[in-house]
């Protein structure tokens, strides 16, 4: 697993905190690190979107190399509650269901 994101509750969504899932002692579980994708094709807004939907809880963070245009031409990290890491690989690395034919 990897090292816990230090910031990452000061982030756009707040409402994130009131989501994630806590520990028996009341403490938000760490973050692990699903992912790096690019923003420049905003794969890292969909991934979120994908994940929230499916209910596990995750963010953004990192923005590296930020360009004037406000894209990270870089990537961004992908995090998502450790206990839901695996779960959050699954659902990503499944493929896409074709729609139904009629």
């Amino acid at each position: 697993m990897d090292k816990q994101t230090p910031d990452f509750w000061a982030i756009e969504d707040r409402h994130l905190l009131e989501r994630w899932p806590k520990t028996p002692d009341g403490q938000p579980q760490p973050a692990a690190k699903l992912a790096i994708q690019w923003e420049l094709d905003s794969m890292a807004d969909i991934t979120l979107s994908l994940l929230e939907g499916c209910g596990i809880p995750a963010f953004k963070s990192g923005s590296l190399g930020k360009v004037l245009g406000g894209f990270a031409s870089q990537g961004v990290e992908i995090w998502v509650p450790a206990n839901r890491l695996e779960e959050a690989q699954a659902l990503l690395e499944s493929p896409a269901e074709p729609p139904d034919q009629e």
